[in-house]
Formats: structure tokens, sequence, C-alpha cells
């Protein structure tokens, strides 16, 4: 009796183990996110190996500072594999790269899809037909092994939603000092912050 339960106890065990070892998170777009906010020059899916695809939502980010740009940006939480499939819109594609090349990610392009597996998180610029600036930012982020107290009178809490600093979009957060600041993976923070001496993460 004593062997059979340990075995089962092993069992149970491995199982938990092998399910964390293969996690997939991906965020609910937050209510009142508009179509505007979406960028449609690239369509992603993702997928852990054998399951289905599932759409992520390709968001509207503007880069860089002399000449302001739109690009896409894209992210999720996992561990163990992920299977990645980035289609590039309103154009042929002739190239593409997948960066930093020091990655050195291997990928079957089909048309104007790219195939690529991760098996670790990474933070990815991928760029077609040599686009440095509108292309898509990948952010494959591990899972997060736990998450601050909302109610703790130390951490300004950003949950799933949008967050307008005092109704004013493009206005600021004040983060006073010896503060940590956690932003939730379905939160959208439409503003800027000012910080001193505070941690941000999440």
């Amino acid at each position: 009796m004593i062997r059979i339960q340990l075995g089962i106890g092993l069992l149970l065990w491995l199982l938990s183990v092998q399910l964390y070892a293969q996690q997939l998170v991906i965020y609910p777009v937050p209510a009142g996110v508009l179509y505007s906010q979406h960028n449609d020059d690239y369509t992603v899916r993702i997928r852990k190996p054998g399951e289905p695809w599932q759409d992520l939502f390709e968001y509207n980010v503007q880069v860089d500072l002399d000449k302001v740009r739109d690009a896409s940006m894209v992210f999720f939480d996992f561990s163990g594999t992920v299977e990645v499939a980035v289609r590039k819109n309103n154009s042929l594609v002739q190239s593409a790269r997948i960066r930093p090349l020091s990655n050195q990610i291997q990928s079957k392009q089909e048309g104007n899809t790219l195939y690529f597996t991760l098996t670790q998180p990474r933070k990815l610029s991928i760029e077609f037909n040599g686009d440095k600036l509108q292309n898509l930012h990948l952010f494959a982020n591990p899972l997060e092994p736990s998450k601050p107290d909302p109610n703790d009178p130390n951490v300004i809490y950003f949950g799933p939603g949008i967050h307008i600093p005092d109704d004013k979009p493009g206005d600021v957060f004040r983060i006073p000092s010896n503060k940590t600041v956690y932003i939730d993976g379905g939160a959208v923070i439409r503003g800027k912050s000012s910080a001193t001496g505070s941690r941000t993460y999440g």
C-alpha cells in the first residue's frame, strides 16, 4: 500500500512539473482599446507544439525619437517551447531577419509568413525587407513567479485595464520615492511616468 501511494505521489509530481514546464499565457485586450490602437502590418499567432494556433493582438507603438514612426508590438509569457508564426501583411516579403542576430534563431519562410520556435524568453525585433523601423517588437517573457500585493501601501499596482493619469491622456503619473510599480500584462497605460527611487516590474 505504501509503495502504491508513493508511486501515485511521484506521478502527480511529475505531471505538475511537466505542466509548469509547458505553459503559455496570453493576456486579453483591455476593454476600451480602440481599433486604432491595433497595427495590421502583421498577423501573429503562437501555440504550444501540437496545439491549435492562438492569435495575438498587435498593438500599434511609436518608435524613433528623431522621426516618429508606427511599429507593431506583441507580448506573451511562456515556459518550455512555443511556436511562432508572423505574417507580413500589405506587402510582398523578399527577406526576413530576427534580431538580435546573436540569438541565431532558425526560421522558415513560407510566402509572407515566417515560422520559428522559442525555447527560452526573448526580446526580439522581426524585420521584413530590411525595414528596421516599421518592424515587429516581440516580447516573449518568462512566467511570473509571483505578483506583489495590490493592497500593499508601498506598491503602485496597475491592474488589467486602461490607466490614464487624472483622466488626461498623455499626462504624467507621479511615482513617489521608495515605491514598487507593478504593471500587469493586461494593463494599458496612456501617459508618461515620473519616478524617483522606485522599482518597476511586471
